[in-house]
């Protein structure tokens, strides 16, 4: 019999991106648990959340955030009065259910309170994902304001780690995919950094054909869909994807869909249409599709087996990010940054090729390769056994 877990809060405010996949694991892993083991753990989520798991409230423990608590949360434009806020919240929580843990699923907001005297003192185990350690080979120093500027982050990355792992409750904290950047913290921090796959769920498949799923995403059936895909930002680099497609021959743009899929990050949407707009009006031969929406797993699977090239040249981030997964389910080549864990990761299963983010032309020039290409021989098995949901549930959650 398996020892039970402590009592256990696992808290993200956020249900944009990654997030609410990433909990959706562990509902559907805690779910197979024995109830002694479910009833110890309790998700603090956005009320936002309620629609996805309303169907899991009677085997699940669920706390949603109300609306008028998270406009206030909000409200504090400062990130450290608004992480302040969250805490104390969390804390009354903690007492309510007399917890003795907190997971953060997303813990870099939080890195200040954590090492905070009154947080020490409330005794209860932390742990969580930590999203963008600063990792000096990955920033650049091509310049001398740029090596300036690399380093003064680092500086202060490394006082904010320092801060956190003040509190001796920290227990671990997970870098998604980055088994050296666990390495590089261990022998400088101390060893409470560990690594964690970033996982993707292989069993639902989209089952419609792709002829039916273009008609229905209004894609050209003999076009070739180039994916931007999911939180739509300015890390999403849309501006340099575009200007690259001045690369891309008249004859090749004319067989081109541009599909762009997601939820565009408050405060961005007027950069992104301008910018699809314009490419638009200078492209005409070429299709551009825009779903701006939030893609549940049907969707988004249903997504992944139309198109042809999936595009990540992400700029200025250097993690991980769970569309590697989908590619590789779906066996579609990516298009991805040359710098960051992500390199390391397309390169290494061989899920595509890297390019620098900066370098339109290079993002065009390998638009252009995948759209001469008659078939491409991506082989995503290798990741997916190595990214399993379970192991990532198994180590987070015990």
């Amino acid at each position: 019999m398996m020892d039970l877990p402590k009592r256990t809060l696992i808290y993200d405010r956020d249900i944009s991106g990654h997030h609410l996949d990433y909990l959706q694991f562990l509902v559907e892993y805690l779910k197979k648990m024995p109830e002694t083991v479910r009833n110890q753990f309790v998700f603090i989520l956005n009320e936002g959340a309620k629609a996805r798991f309303g169907k899991d409230e009677t085997i699940i423990q669920f706390r949603y955030i109300p609306e008028e608590q998270l406009s206030a949360f909000m409200a504090l434009t400062n990130v450290l009065r608004r992480a302040s806020a969250e805490m104390n919240y969390l804390t009354g929580l903690v007492n309510e259910y007399k917890a003795n843990r907190i997971i953060f699923m997303h813990i870099d907001a939080f890195q200040y309170e954590v090492g905070r005297g009154t947080i020490k003192r409330l005794g209860v185990k932390l742990s969580g994902l930590l999203f963008l350690p600063f990792r000096k080979y990955y920033e650049d120093g091509s310049t001398f304001k740029a090596r300036i500027r690399r380093d003064l982050r680092g500086l202060r990355k490394g006082l904010q780690i320092n801060w956190m792992l003040r509190n001796p409750n920290v227990e671990k904290i997970f870098f998604l995919n980055d088994k050296q950047g666990v390495r590089a913290y261990n022998q400088r921090f101390g060893e409470r950094f560990d690594f964690l796959p970033d996982p993707i769920e292989v069993g639902q498949m989209a089952e419609k054909s792709t002829e039916m799923l273009k008609s229905e995403y209004g894609v050209g059936a003999a076009r070739r869909v180039f994916l931007i895909y999911g939180h739509l930002s300015a890390r999403k680099n849309v501006p340099n994807i575009l200007d690259g497609l001045k690369q891309i021959p008249l004859e090749e743009r004319r067989r081109m869909c541009f599909l762009v899929c997601g939820e565009p990050e408050k405060g961005y949407e007027h950069t992104l249409l301008t910018a699809i707009d314009e490419a638009e009006k200078k492209y005409p031969e070429i299709q551009f599709v825009k779903h701006l929406r939030f893609f549940d797993p049907h969707s988004t699977n249903e997504v992944f087996k139309i198109v042809d090239v999936v595009l990540v040249p992400y700029i200025n981030f250097f993690s991980s990010s769970n569309i590697l997964g989908l590619a590789a389910k779906y066996s579609k080549p990516l298009i991805a940054s040359n710098l960051g864990i992500m390199e390391g990761l397309v390169t290494h299963y061989k899920l595509g090729v890297t390019v620098p983010p900066h370098r339109s032309e290079a993002i065009g020039e390998a638009m252009k390769n995948y759209s001469f290409q008659n078939q491409f021989d991506i082989d995503g098995k290798a990741y997916l056994q190595d990214h399993s949901a379970e192991v990532f549930c198994q180590k987070l959650l015990f």
